[in-house]
């Protein structure tokens, strides 16, 4: 008896890790202008910080997913980076993951995109 509530409680540990590990990096969980801690809760800490700096409209980060894809055509399995930007710590875009080098125009991008918003919420 006591073994086979070992091996259950095994199983159900091992299915609940499985489930988080499904929905690391689901980028369907997250919307614009959500929280760094909400989108931690629901997919997970990043694999990495690519890059935090300060600007005059506050910090901004970009964290890195890397979720698991099943391409249908091939059936292989593939990791495709996936970066979050956060201004002020908030979502302000999220997609493919590139090679980081600090780059004035996308910081400047980044910004002019959170002052237009700014400006539409008012």
């Amino acid at each position: 008896m006591h073994k086979l509530f070992t091996y259950l409680t095994a199983g159900v540990l091992l299915f609940l890790g499985s489930c988080a590990a499904l929905r690391h990096g689901d980028m369907s969980l997250i919307s614009l202008g959500m929280s760094k801690e909400t989108v931690v809760k629901r997919i997970g800490k990043p694999n990495m910080v690519v890059m935090a700096q300060s600007t005059e409209e506050g910090p901004l980060e970009v964290y890195e997913y890397m979720p698991v894809d099943r391409n249908s055509y091939t059936e292989t399995v593939e990791r495709r980076p996936v970066w979050v930007y956060f201004l002020n710590g908030e979502v302000m875009e999220w997609g493919p993951g590139e090679d980081w080098q600090i780059d004035n125009a996308l910081t400047k991008r980044m910004l002019e995109r959170y002052r237009e918003h700014k400006r539409n919420r008012r």
